[in-house]
Order: structure tokens, then C-alpha cells, then sequence
């Protein structure tokens, strides 16, 4: 029996990372001086993430199969089980994370459209990911950090566009890439964010500015070891 783990690595390094930043940004407030019991919950709702994560492949392969039983299967067991996992987070915080569902019927919805490598459906995709950051957060502080979601989003997102500038090259995407940063750092100053956390950011510009030939698997690593110096400087800098 082969079961569809989800091979995206990138995704697994997009989530794993908006889970440890939301895990450090969490401890930084230390709740277990309230009193709260937040390692097993914690616990519980990182794994119960990572079976909804795996849930998008035979997923996707239900809808372009328009409904094979066994990819149909899959994907309930994967949905089913990460939402059993989710129930000690979901009891406490279904009511501040229900508006999520937007996000979750929009990525169907372009999924089913035939969509799945369009920019739109990308970014929606990367949204999901970084939800991890603020619901790995509420887990740990029973509290909930928007600005902690603003930045891990708009930080993973860069990465879809430098991955189409590296395959297209073309003259608007570097335009893109550099007012996107720029963009961004704005952002997080009027989100009182510390600018400083976007230092991986020096190799986003770099690549529009100076394009050089490299394998996409090359941009991957890069991008890998950006979001691991992304949570240290999340670690370091937030407040």
C-alpha cells in the first residue's frame, strides 16, 4: 500500500518553520508562570496539522480523478485524523480561528478549477502553511498573535515569487521582487515588526538585482536555510 505523504519539501520547511516560530514566540511569553498546561496541546495540535497538511495531495488527486474511492479515502483519513488530533486546540479555539475557513473553501475552490500551480492558488497554499505560526501560538499562550500570522506570511510568500523569477526571468518579476521587499519592510515597521527579522530578505533583492544561473534545487536549499535564519531572528527580535 502506498501512502501519498506529501513530497513538497518546501512546504514541510514552510510549515515546520511558522510551528517553531509560533513554539518560540510562544515560550518568550512564558506561560507556564500562569499556570498554563500547554505541552500536550501543543503537541497534539503540531501533529494534527501535519495529517491536514498531508490531506492536499490525494485531495487534489480526488478532484482531478472527479472522485476515485481510493484517493477519496486517503484524504478522509488524513482530514479525520489531524482534526482528532486538533480537538484539545479547536475546544478553546474554533470561535478565533473559524475565519480560516475562507482561506481552506478558496484553495479547494482553485484546486478543483484545474488551478493548482497558479500564483493565486500558491499564495492561498502558503497561507494555509503559516497559519501553523499563530494556532502553534494560541496553543502555547491560549492567546491569539495576528502580527505574528502578518509576519510569517508575508515572509514565506516571497519565496513564490522568487521561485517564478528564477524560472521566467523576466524584467517585471525582478520589479516585483524588489518593490515586494520593500513593500514588506514597510509593513512590518507600521506593525511595530522589528525590520530586522527580513535580513534573509538580502538574498531576495540580490536575485533581482544580479540573476545568476543555478538549479532550482540550489534556490531550494537557499530557501531552506533563509527560513531557518528567519526563525532565529524571529527568536532574537520579537517582542
Amino acid at each position: 500500500m502506498k501512502i501519498p505523504v506529501v513530497k513538497e519539501w518546501g512546504s514541510w520547511a514552510v510549515f515546520s518553520s511558522s510551528c517553531l516560530a509560533g513554539l518560540i514566540t510562544g515560550l518568550k511569553t512564558q506561560p507556564w508562570l500562569a499556570g498554563r498546561d500547554f505541552i500536550n496541546v501543543t503537541a497534539f495540535t503540531i501533529l494534527g496539522l501535519a495529517f491536514l497538511i498531508n490531506s492536499k495531495n490525494p485531495l487534489a488527486s480526488a478532484l482531478r480523478s472527479k472522485g476515485k474511492k481510493e484517493h477519496v479515502l486517503w484524504s478522509l483519513f488524513f482530514t479525520l485524523t489531524g482534526l482528532v488530533f486538533l480537538i484539545p486546540f479547536l475546544i478553546e479555539g474554533i470561535k478565533t480561528f473559524q475565519i480560516f475557513a475562507i482561506l481552506i473553501t478558496s484553495y479547494i475552490i482553485l484546486l478543483s478549477s484545474g488551478k493548482e500551480h497558479h500564483l493565486a492558488t500558491e499564495l492561498n497554499g502558503f497561507a494555509l502553511l503559516t497559519i501553523s505560526a499563530p494556532v502553534v501560538y494560541f496553543a502555547v499562550t491560549g492567546e491569539v498573535s495576528w502580527k505574528l500570522y502578518l509576519a510569517v506570511t508575508v515572509f514565506f510568500s516571497a519565496g513564490v515569487f522568487k521561485v517564478r523569477l528564477r524560472l521566467r526571468k523576466t524584467p517585471l518579476l525582478r520589479l516585483i521582487m524588489i518593490f515586494y521587499c520593500a513593500a514588506t519592510a514597510v509593513i512590518f515597521y507600521f506593525a511595530n515588526i522589528s525590520i530586522f527579522i527580513l535580513l534573509p530578505f538580502i538574498d531576495n533583492i540580490m536575485t533581482a538585482l544580479w540573476l545568476r544561473e543555478e538549479k532550482l534545487s540550489t534556490t531550494g536549499n537557499m530557501e531552506l536555510a533563509k527560513s531557518i535564519l528567519f526563525v532565529i531572528m524571529i527568536g532574537l527580535l520579537w517582542r
